[in-house]
């Protein structure tokens, strides 16, 4: 379940997800390309130093609902 969205620029957006008692943070940038974040200091890492700091990545949707489905 998504429980907020946040606009970094018009084609790049962060969404909160939270199933079961984890939360991840899903960087999207024009919304062909997914990084998911298991924590908000992965996430600024990331942004802030351009490091390698994300659990899974893809190209489309299906693939991170995939994701999604297996770790819960």
């Amino acid at each position: 379940m998504i429980t907020s969205t946040k606009y970094i620029r018009p084609n790049i957006t962060i969404d909160t997800e939270i199933f079961g008692a984890k939360k991840f943070y899903i960087y999207n940038y024009q919304g062909v390309h997914y990084r998911v974040f298991s924590s908000l200091l992965g996430l600024q890492t990331f942004v802030f130093n351009e490091t390698k700091t994300w659990d899974f990545e893809c190209g489309n949707e299906f693939q991170l609902e995939q994701y999604f489905k297996n770790i819960v």
